[in-house]
């Protein structure tokens, strides 16, 4: 052999070490990433080690033996650089999908948001100008309003005028009784939703935020042998996922993972209902989610008797979201009807994406059954959505989309494990899942409520025959084998 051959083949043979080194790096790093998520079944796991030891062998070899040609170091050079290439993609897929998890895990607190509020045209620029003016308050039960007009009172001084009711509140600042007012988040889009242009005529001159702890109790279940209780929450609101807002989407999912079936039974929002550790008024249900999560899963298992495993937060950004990653969504409508918001639908399949899904799941003046119907058609988008993701390949091709879609605007208390069990098991048997649909139902009529005293709001007085139906569906389809 000629000394430039053979220095062509010491170069080349380097070369390949360095190769083999990488590849070692990486191939340990994405396959013990891999076992530890234990996310694969085993028929796919085992296959996966074997072949990357085959291949680690194969390297080996041609990176340490010098009596093959140069070309053919070339090519396993090459072959073995698309092979690192491939498995850094497959590293960086888990460690993103680890961290999405590791965000939308339950956090130990929520945030409630309290608004200063001035008219449009007030001289006040900034929260110090009120200094020594008038702010309109409203009585309330709401112990997180108090606190956070005491952290207020610590920042300016300040002439306090309490009304009854938010909207009499609201109705002094218009009529200029009253330089400002304070109210929450929530308030005002209550206040929005009662008193037309107000959020025009109006702006936030500070905001003082509050957190809460959330102490919900995982009630821990082996999700691939047992069934349990999830309880979706769809907050009224978009952007951050940590916000305190009305629970407008309250659904039990119940998964029995031995039959394959997911039992969703919906309760509507102006439910009438003893918020969980209160006495005096009840309220309505969709209030339970402005005392936090806590409070929300508490109430739905005094209602429905049953004990909540985890729950899910989502809101108007995440379903939006969701659907838009996942390419649209085909769901059947009930009715032909056009939206508040503009978007219309046909009675029969309609393809949406997120923003005609979220006008979907929202609206319910069109329909004479109102919330019932509203409740109806929230089914059956989730039951779009996860026939989309469970049944077709849109799991592997949106892979990163969803990843996305789902940061920032989901939350859950199920633990990282269970939900690599849950993934596990869908990729080890590709169930074919079945869907079933139930809702409690009411009248309609005015009450006083627990959060708001002084103030008729409209409610639905439960019908509770429907409740306790509902109570034993969910015990059938829990204990089915």
């Amino acid at each position: 052999m000629s000394k430039s051959r053979k220095k062509k083949l010491k170069k080349t043979t380097i070369i390949s070490r360095i190769i083999l080194i990488i590849y070692l790096i990486i191939t340990l790093f994405m396959l013990g990433t891999v076992i530890s998520m234990n996310v694969l079944p085993s028929k796919y796991l085992i296959p996966i080690l074997i072949g990357y030891g085959v291949l680690t062998i194969l390297l080996g070899i041609f990176a340490w033996k010098n009596n093959f040609r140069n070309w053919i170091k070339i090519i396993s050079d090459i072959i073995f650089t698309i092979i690192i290439v491939i498995s850094s993609f497959a590293l960086y897929y888990l460690n993103s999908t680890f961290n999405l998890l590791d965000n939308i895990k339950n956090k130990d607190y929520q945030i409630v948001d309290y608004y200063v509020l001035v008219l449009k045209n007030s001289e006040a620029q900034k929260l110090s100008d009120l200094d020594g003016h008038s702010l309109g308050i409203y009585e309330t039960t709401d112990k997180t309003y108090k606190k956070a007009l005491k952290k207020l009172e610590k920042k300016i001084t300040i002439k306090e005028k309490s009304y009854e009711t938010y909207l009499s509140e609201a109705e002094a600042l218009i009529k200029k009784e009253v330089d400002s007012i304070f109210v929450s988040a929530v308030t005002m889009q209550m206040i929005n939703e009662s008193i037309e242009n107000f959020e025009n005529d109006v702006r936030i001159l500070d905001t003082i935020s509050i957190k809460i702890e959330s102490n919900v109790k995982v009630k821990d279940a082996d999700v691939t042998k047992e069934s349990f209780n999830i309880y979706i929450s769809g907050n009224d609101i978009y952007g951050n996922i940590l916000s305190v807002s009305r629970s407008d989407v309250n659904i039990i999912a119940t998964v029995n993972p031995n039959t394959h079936k997911i039992l969703l039974t919906t309760v509507p929002r102006d439910f009438y209902v003893q918020l969980h550790g209160t006495s005096g008024y009840r309220d309505k249900l969709t209030h339970a989610g402005v005392y936090g999560i806590d409070m929300s899963v508490s109430t739905m298992e005094d209602l429905l008797d049953l004990d909540i495993n985890y729950y899910m937060r989502v809101n108007f950004t995440s379903l939006m979201k969701l659907v838009d990653a996942i390419g649209g969504v085909d769901v059947e409508s009930d009715y032909s009807f056009r939206a508040a918001s503009g978007e219309s639908f046909v009675k029969g399949i309609n393809h949406m994406n997120g923003k005609q899904a979220l006008a979907f799941s929202r609206e319910r003046k069109a329909f004479s059954d109102g919330d019932r119907q509203r409740g109806k058609n929230q089914q059956k988008v989730i039951i779009a959505i996860l026939n989309k993701t469970l049944s077709s390949t849109t799991l592997i091709t949106k892979y990163t989309d969803i990843l996305d879609s789902l940061g920032g605007s989901f939350q859950t208390n199920m633990p990282t494990s269970k939900i690599y069990n849950l993934v596990n098991m869908q990729l080890d048997k590709m169930p074919t899942w079945t869907f079933e649909s139930i809702s409690v139902n009411g009248t309609g009529k005015n009450e006083f409520t627990y959060t708001y005293p002084n103030q008729r709001l409209y409610v639905m007085e439960p019908d509770m025959n429907t409740v306790n139906e509902a109570i034993s569906k969910i015990d059938a389809v829990e204990k089915e084998k």
